[in-house]
């Protein structure tokens, strides 16, 4: 987890808010595929939520985009 997720957590005032905040992102993860562009695979308890294209983009981008999925920036 990032440290901006990690600093966000720990101003969370109620335990059920950051528990469940903390349960929620490890129950995330992302797959980055390279096809004719980059596309992160979006996963939530094992399920595939999305696929998502990014189109003109680089694989930095890409990057950001799957961890923004798994620290709950993306929803």
């Amino acid at each position: 987890m990032s440290k901006l997720a990690t600093k966000g957590l720990n101003g969370l005032k109620k335990k059920s808010e950051k528990q469940f905040i903390q349960e929620m992102v490890s129950n995330r993860s992302a797959i980055i595929r390279e096809e004719s562009v980059y596309v992160v695979d979006m996963f939530e308890n094992g399920e595939l939520i999305e696929s998502r294209p990014v189109t003109g983009h680089s694989k930095a981008y890409a990057e950001s985009c799957a961890e923004n999925w798994k620290i709950g920036v993306i929803k």
